[in-house]
């Protein structure tokens, strides 16, 4: 070829490239045998517990490539720690797609986190399954290539104060939250939910992240007499306000988040009788140590020996069985357009650990549109449907 018919070759590439600026990264990050993936989860810092989702979730990868991957194809998970830190997401999101060119990201404890980085994901285009993070506007309103496999805080909220209102005689109802988006992404539609049913919170108080105090808020909630209490709190505070409210008599139930895990929240106030009135959404279809929960247990445990299974460990497979049901559908040529295209195809799809089914579509990027509730009875995990009522 002359050097005048080569450089009118590399013009057409250019001129295609300009038109088309994606189609040269449709299959990044695929090779013959691999399908890279960007992990990112607060693998350090004082939220690292909320890591095992990306631990769960890498055990369900290891799994699918055991039983010989996808189409000749094995999941390779590259892992960034964003701390649960806005900034350091950004900075492993960028990484992640510009530095180890991944195929797509899946994981993403932190709302904080994951609204941080949704600008950088909607500009790259490659497809993003939020795996755990909940607030809703990580996927709403709704961007071509993000996909909510999770319920989110709307979907959470409308859980607790369903659960809420079920008690029989609950008119009164105090919230405590944190003055941050993850919590308002609980706390609004619960809000929301009960003014439906003519209730307005009777008392509204803010425990920031890091108070290691809830005297105060504790003290103000005695004089309300509310009766249900919903808390948007981290785990780490979750444990502080039910300690002080033990502390100074408050014996009210208290409705919590997926940002607490129940046996874990024992552990952390260290007895029963401080937790025996809390609550949490669950979006499990069993107890973790109930039968239909065992395969993913020993799944964890197979790649993962010593990892401590906590509500987290879960939490992120069932966007993983979803994502793996996408990709069986397109068959070996794969590209991010096809992804994206078979990721909405999903519809009332049960993965076998979600309460509710997940469904996608170009206009509804939140697939999880339902929780079951869990609750010590008797001194012991029981998921429930509503007060009193174990979920079937």
């Amino acid at each position: 070829m002359n050097s005048r018919a080569k450089q009118f070759g590399l013009a057409a590439v250019l001129a295609l490239l300009a038109v088309n600026p994606a189609f040269a990264d449709e299959t990044t990050g695929i090779t013959d045998d691999s399908i890279s993936i960007g992990v990112m989860g607060p693998f350090s810092g004082n939220a690292s517990s909320y890591s095992k989702a990306e631990i769960g979730l890498m055990a369900y990868y290891q799994m699918i490539n055991d039983e010989g991957g996808i189409h000749g194809r094995k999941l390779v998970a590259i892992q960034e720690d964003t701390a649960c830190d806005p900034a350091k997401a950004i900075a492993a999101a960028k990484k992640l797609i510009h530095q180890d060119k991944v195929f797509m990201l899946q994981g993403n404890s932190c709302s904080g986190a994951a609204v941080a980085i949704k600008p950088e994901v909607v500009d790259a285009g490659l497809p993003w399954i939020v795996a755990h993070a909940v607030s809703d506007t990580i996927s709403t309103p709704p961007s071509a290539n993000i996909f909510h496999g999770v319920p989110t805080g709307e979907a959470n909220g409308n859980a607790m104060a369903a659960f809420v209102l079920s008690r029989p005689d609950t008119r009164n109802v105090a919230i405590i939250e944190h003055s941050n988006d993850w919590a308002h992404s609980y706390s609004n539609p619960a809000r929301a939910y009960l003014k439906q049913q003519g209730i307005e919170p009777v008392l509204e108080l803010v425990m920031e992240r890091g108070q290691t105090d809830a005297t105060a808020q504790v003290l103000k909630l005695k004089q309300a007499k509310p009766d249900f209490i919903i808390g948007a709190l981290y785990e780490a505070e979750t444990a502080i306000f039910l300690r002080d409210m033990k502390k100074y008599g408050l014996d009210t139930p208290v409705m919590g988040t997926a940002g607490t895990d129940l046996e874990n929240t024992l552990k952390r106030v260290g007895d029963l009788d401080t937790v025996k009135n809390y609550f949490v959404v669950h979006p499990y279809v069993d107890n973790l140590d109930g039968p239909r929960m065992k395969k993913w247990a020993d799944m964890i445990h197979k790649y993962y020996p010593d990892e401590e299974l906590t509500n987290f460990s879960y939490i992120a497979i069932g966007s993983g069985v979803a994502l793996v049901e996408a990709l069986k559908s397109i068959g070996p040529d794969l590209d991010r357009a096809k992804l994206i295209a078979a990721l909405d195809a999903i519809k009332d799809l049960d993965t076998g650990i979600l309460s509710s089914p997940i469904t996608w579509s170009a206009d509804e990027r939140r697939g999880v549109q339902g929780s079951a509730v869990a609750g010590f009875v008797d001194g012991k995990p029981t998921v429930l449907e509503a007060w009193q009522t174990p979920y079937q």
